[in-house]
């Protein structure tokens, strides 16, 4: 039973972990240099940063999208909810009234603990790759959105260089930058003002 109190434990941050986990579109948080006017060096213009863990919760049509999503991964969740429910009541029933009943009833206890454990172990093991599928599926045409509209950002204001600081302090090489670099509120800004958030389509039907 240690095993399943483990997986129990992370039920409610799947959905979360799923989003986090899930890699982001290639080309979806950076910006490729823009072009340098004719005649000139090469080597002018800006460096910036953007925070693309913002994203997911700030830009409105990933927004929509996620809550439609959380929907319609609900009926699962709670469907594992539910069983790990049945199996605290006959942890509790066995640690607490086990020397109170027959070795029979004991026994059925016990047995079907180990039944819910294996089930609630199958469903997790399940949900967790469907979740972070649905979780791509999401973002990968908004991404190429967003990396379309980073793309002009960074050409209008005269950025070459567009570091995402979520990926860049994750790998250890952004120690620190000046607060006017990151353009992260700016661009969600000028992006949520461009592609105004719909009512997201509607969820698929729950496995």
């Amino acid at each position: 039973m240690k095993k399943i109190l483990l997986l129990l434990s992370s039920l409610s941050l799947l959905s979360a972990v799923a989003f986090a986990q899930t890699p982001r579109p290639a080309g979806g948080t950076a910006a490729p240099a823009a072009q340098p006017p004719a005649g000139g060096t090469g080597a002018e213009g800006k460096i910036a940063i953007i925070n693309s863990a913002a994203f997911d919760s700030e830009i409105g049509e990933l927004k929509v999208k996620f809550d439609a999503l959380v929907s319609e991964l609900e009926p699962r969740r709670k469907a594992i909810e539910a069983d790990q429910a049945k199996f605290n009541e006959l942890k509790n029933n066995i640690q607490t009234k086990g020397g109170t009943v027959t070795q029979q009833v004991r026994d059925q206890w016990v047995e079907q603990a180990g039944e819910l454990e294996k089930t609630i172990k199958r469903k997790i093991e399940d949900y967790e790759p469907d979740a972070q599928k649905r979780v791509a599926e999401v973002r990968q045409p908004i991404y190429e959105k967003i990396g379309k509209a980073l793309n002009q950002y960074a050409a209008s204001k005269g950025i070459v260089i567009v570091l995402d600081a979520a990926v860049a302090q994750q790998q250890g090489f952004l120690l620190w930058a000046m607060p006017t670099t990151d353009i992260t509120t700016d661009f969600i800004k000028e992006y949520n003002k461009a592609n105004p958030a719909g009512t997201g389509a509607p969820a698929k039907p729950a496995k």
